[in-house]
């Protein structure tokens, strides 16, 4: 199966303009994270990072040129005047898809982090922990009762960390956790620089809202 790592996140540029096409493939590669966490149970998940990264991908392919960029893109959105390519809270289809897939994508790198940290839980083996924190910090806000429930049951249906780390090191072909950690510690460097420059760009066009599902 293909790296969940590869491609990596480009380096994020002084202009703080990411280029659409290359940032949505590497999204969908990071996405298959899921499928190591849970398969079916974690779909769900999955399927929200990857419907997000189709409506964005939508858009690019409509008008590759004037949405090179996530700016671009977003800009772009401002001038539509077509009410069916806007949600309910005014914002274009994709940029409403940029603010839930950045929260998608902060979650997974916080996880990510503790995981390299060792820090989630004094039993190591607990990784749901290590979600939980992820999803505090992430998800948990923009989510309503119904949702968090849902979300709370996939978390706790969690592999322990052996299990996840065994599974992920075959899915690198690694042949330690020395090295699958090493690979993450590269990778995390660049998506998170991503993921602070996706929130930057919220505040800047004033795309980011409060919305609860």
């Amino acid at each position: 199966m293909a790296s969940v790592f590869l491609p990596p996140f480009d380096i994020v540029p002084e202009s703080k303009q990411l280029e659409t096409m290359s940032f949505l493939e590497s999204c969908s590669r990071i996405a298959g994270i899921m499928d190591i966490l849970g398969g079916k149970l974690f779909s769900p998940m999955k399927t929200d990072v990857t419907g997000n990264v189709e409506k964005i991908k939508k858009r690019f392919l409509e008008n590759p040129i004037d949405v090179a960029t996530l700016d671009g893109l977003i800009e772009f959105e401002k001038t539509e005047t077509d009410l069916k390519l806007k949600e309910k809270n005014g914002l274009g289809v994709a940029s409403s898809a940029i603010v839930w897939l950045k929260r998608s994508l902060k979650l997974i790198l916080i996880f990510l982090e503790r995981f390299l940290a060792k820090d989630y839980d004094k039993n190591l083996e607990n990784l749901k922990s290590a979600l939980k924190i992820a999803y505090k910090e992430s998800l948990q806000d923009f989510h309503g009762w119904v949702v968090g429930k849902l979300v709370t049951v996939m978390l706790n249906a969690a592999p322990n960390r052996t299990t996840f780390a065994q599974d992920l090191m075959k899915r690198e072909e690694v042949e330690s956790e020395e090295e699958l950690l090493r690979i993450i510690e590269g990778y995390i460097v660049n998506f998170k620089a991503t993921v602070n420059t996706l929130y930057e760009l919220g505040e800047k066009t004033g795309i980011e809202v409060k919305d609860k599902i």
